[in-house]
């Protein structure tokens, strides 16, 4: 079984629900009212690994939006771009998050060398 990055620790709070999002250098995740225990571990055992994935601004293929009104949305860009790229093309929006490398296009040259 591989050891889980802060990119699937940002999967699974995306799956439950939740957003993460920084502000300096503090991690808030949201909403509050749908953080439990176990959510509030998985946050304290991968909180290094999700602020370093939230501060890579490398370009990345999939994004989530988070808009003022709460309301999320899963963006995708050809080619790949930043999370700044993101913020520019949705002015409005909150925050953006990378979304899990599995909804990323699969590069059929490295699977079949594989």
């Amino acid at each position: 079984m591989k050891p889980i990055t802060g990119l699937d620790a940002i999967e699974m709070l995306r799956i439950l629900g939740l957003s993460v999002r920084l502000d300096g250098a503090k991690l808030f995740v949201s909403p509050a009212d749908l953080i439990d225990p176990d959510v509030a571990w998985l946050v304290r055992t991968h909180k290094a690994g999700i602020i370093a994935e939230l501060l890579d601004d490398g370009p990345r293929w999939a994004w989530l939006v988070r808009m003022p009104d709460g309301s999320t949305f899963e963006t995708y860009h050809f080619s790949d771009t930043t999370a700044a790229g993101v913020m520019m093309k949705y002015p409005a929006a909150l925050s953006v998050m990378p979304l899990s490398e599995c909804l990323w296009p699969h590069d059929s040259a490295k699977e079949q060398a594989a």
